[in-house]
């Protein structure tokens, strides 16, 4: 029996948004036993041999604090105002900087909790057998991340526009798309309204 051999991933975390709909850092709100960052720094901590980058923006000295002590790489997109696109490009640049050889990113979101290790696991599993695919998630409502892109993409993601993010990518190549499911966890958190009622239905005695 032959086994596929592990790619070498860069995980990054992308957390430079201003959360403006919240009306308050989402980053930083509590999330078990740490925050919506922290978990998601956590969750990314468990899958091994995966490098973890974080960008961050809007609020950089209040979410800094709330993550310094893990063992990531802490990057700040001074730029964050312009758009995703601008975060995943200064998180790739940087990532490239490091001239590590890695085979793929994986992008992914602090304000997708019930997503979890399985899932970004699955992705890796999926990507090893077909590096030179983008492995997406299907939520159901769309294709879109956590993704890990290949890096013969890494060009296209250093050069992306400031409003163009990492769907852009995937549906410019959609002929090159492999999925794993992830239909009813990948909800995003954009309102209070949202958290409230998340929280409330996983926490819930």
């Amino acid at each position: 029996m032959s086994f596929l051999p592990k790619p070498k991933i860069a995980q990054l975390i992308l957390a430079a948004g201003s959360s403006s709909r919240m009306g308050e850092p989402k980053q930083v709100l509590p999330w078990h036993n740490t925050t919506l960052i922290g978990h998601a720094i956590q969750k990314a901590l468990l899958v091994q041999e995966t490098a973890i980058y974080v960008v961050l923006g809007a609020h950089y000295d209040t979410i800094y604090k709330e993550i310094c002590h893990f063992p990531v790489t802490i990057l700040r997109n001074t730029k964050w105002q312009s758009g995703m696109g601008s975060t995943i490009r200064s998180g790739v640049m940087a990532i490239q900087q490091d001239k590590l050889p890695y085979d793929g990113i994986l992008i992914s979101l602090v304000d997708q909790p019930l997503l979890d290790t399985i899932h970004f696991n699955s992705l890796i599993t999926k990507f090893s057998e077909e590096s030179s695919a983008i492995i997406a998630t299907d939520l159901g409502s769309g294709i879109g991340v956590p993704a890990i892109i290949p890096s013969k993409y890494f060009y296209e993601l250093s050069q992306l526009q400031a409003d163009f993010g990492a769907r852009y990518l995937i549906k410019k190549h959609i002929d090159n798309i492999n999925t794993v499911d992830a239909i009813g966890k990948g909800v995003d958190i954009d309102t209070i309204a949202q958290y409230t009622a998340m929280v409330k239905s996983n926490f819930s005695s």
